[in-house]
């Protein structure tokens, strides 16, 4: 049987609300240029989730993925409002199955790293 979390557990980090498919117009624009580098933007699915502390409950920002279900390659970014600027991170490439969550999560880790995600 797997370890089960402790409530203490359950009550850090980060969660996200359902992927849902916008426009790609929509993008973070330097996710857009990143996605511009890339394969054909008429080939890819931007998907947005909203990011929320456990802890606190409050937003944090949110995830912006586009997935190439026929290459195999996603790109996304997180991005916050900081002093009234919208912030994003570095876009990241990486491989994906094509589901949504599993590309945020691949997101937060990279946030994470850049220090704009606890």
């Amino acid at each position: 049987m797997p370890r089960q979390p402790i409530k203490r557990e359950l009550e850090q980090g980060t969660y996200w609300t359902p992927p849902c498919e916008v426009a790609i117009a929509e993008a973070h624009p330097r996710l857009l240029n990143a996605l511009k580098t890339g394969s054909g933007l008429d080939r890819k699915r931007l998907f947005v989730a909203g990011a929320y502390d456990m802890a606190l409950g409050s937003p944090m920002g949110q995830f912006e993925v586009a997935i190439d279900c026929e290459s195999g390659l996603s790109c996304g970014v997180f991005r916050t409002m900081r002093n009234s600027e919208d912030v994003s991170g570095k876009p990241v490439w990486f491989t994906s199955d094509g589901d949504p969550d599993n590309a945020v999560e691949t997101v937060l880790r990279s946030a994470k790293a850049e220090g704009l995600v606890p």
